[in-house]
């Protein structure tokens, strides 16, 4: 099926399901898409009560509609969502049996026979004490076969292995495109709790000069969603790619006024990975025309250390205030999250280092990378620090 007919077949089963009108066995699986179907929408209310009308009223025609367009936006944003859909569209709906004498046939190119199973390639022989055990055990298979169209295995790390490095020699602000591996399960949903989940907290920050106790104004002091991200400022870039966005503050607690500096962690959360792609060069294009941002490109501005491999595409900035060079900042793609993550100067006496800016990018790699796979990131400073 292609990608209107995925769609139409969804909305379908949907109403199908709406009306009471499938097996349990269906309506078991209906309930599993109406489930992925949400978690997909995370954070955008508008499309969830779109949704939740429709299956309330499925005989609406402009709910109907509006559901559809809905869907059709989310499948060509991310073609691996569709084959997700499909996969679960196939599991929802009913079809008659075939009768095989002497053998069952399972879709998916699976064949159980009288002495052997066979999925694909594959052949495993029985005894008939075993047969029960061999064709559950086929039937698993081909279900794992379905639901690897959206997701095979992702390992992508900060620099123990499995990532791709940086592209040397890119220019100010130049991004490098780097490819990546389909991920090795859901990630978390693309929402606010997830984007206050990818920037540190207290625990995150223990054992180290950015700890604090509760009650500090720094750090993790500044917390604020998406209205103290760079979209609000500048909307423009962001358009309605940006699902959720949560930013904060953060200073060590060893400066003095002269010296005193601080942190600013910005995590942009999207739908699908193309999404903050595009999201990403936006912002390069922005940041490199617009001096309003108050980011100018800058060949300079961070120098990671050789080998450093940080991400999908990294990009690096001055930080400039009334003209004047008070930081620097990365911004950093991880598959469907953007970070922007830069040091400012609050003392005159104050020094940006290299060191710090890779242990800072380092750590909102570590809590991308587990909310990629689905975890809850913990990633603490202390232990990049230590690494």
């Amino acid at each position: 099926m292609d990608a209107p007919d995925v769609v139409s077949e969804v909305l379908h089963i949907l109403a199908q399901g709406a009306d009471g009108a499938l097996s349990a066995a269906g309506g078991t699986a209906a309930q599993t898409l109406i489930a992925a179907l949400r978690e997909r929408l995370g954070g955008a209310e508008e499309d969830r009560t779109t949704l939740d009308t429709f299956l309330g009223n499925p005989d609406d025609a402009a709910v109907t509609a509006a559901v559809r367009a809905i869907l059709e936006r989310e499948v060509a944003a991310d073609p691996g969502f569709g084959r997700r859909l499909r996969a679960l569209a196939d599991a929802s709906t009913e079809r008659p049996p075939q009768s095989i004498t002497g053998s069952v046939v399972i879709s998916g190119g699976a064949r159980v026979g009288r002495n052997q199973i066979s999925l694909g390639p594959l052949t495993v022989n029985h005894n008939g004490q075993g047969w029960w055990l061999l064709a559950v055990l086929a039937v698993a298979l081909v279900v794992l076969v379905a639901l690897a169209g959206y997701g095979g295995v992702r390992v992508f790390t900060d620099g123990n292995g499995g990532t791709k490095p940086n592209t040397s020699g890119a220019g100010p602000g130049t991004p490098s495109h780097e490819g990546t591996k389909p991920p090795a399960a859901e990630p978390l949903p693309p929402n606010r709790t997830t984007a206050d989940a990818i920037l540190p907290d207290r625990v995150a920050l223990e054992g180290t000069s950015f700890a604090s106790l509760p009650g500090d104004y720094f750090p993790d002091g500044e917390r604020s969603g998406y209205e103290g991200t760079i979209c609000a400022e500048h909307p423009k870039p962001c358009a309605d790619r940006v699902r959720a966005g949560a930013s904060a503050g953060y200073s060590p607690n060893d400066m003095s006024e002269e010296t005193g500096w601080h942190a600013e962690l910005e995590v942009l959360v999207h739908a699908s990975e193309a999404g903050a792609e595009q999201t990403f060069d936006a912002l390069v294009e922005a940041f490199g025309n617009d001096a309003s941002t108050g980011f100018r490109p800058d060949p300079s501005a961070y120098t990671p250390p050789a080998g450093a491999q940080l991400g999908d595409e990294i990009a690096d900035y001055r930080v400039v205030w009334e003209g004047q060079d008070i930081g620097i900042m990365c911004m950093m793609r991880r598959g469907p999250y953007v970070a922007l993550i830069d040091q400012e100067k609050d003392g005159w006496a104050a020094v940006m280092d290299n060191e710090t800016q890779t242990q800072l990018n380092t750590l909102m790699l570590r809590r991308m990378n587990e909310a990629l796979s689905g975890d809850t990131p913990h990633a603490a400073l202390r232990d990049v620090q230590s690494a």
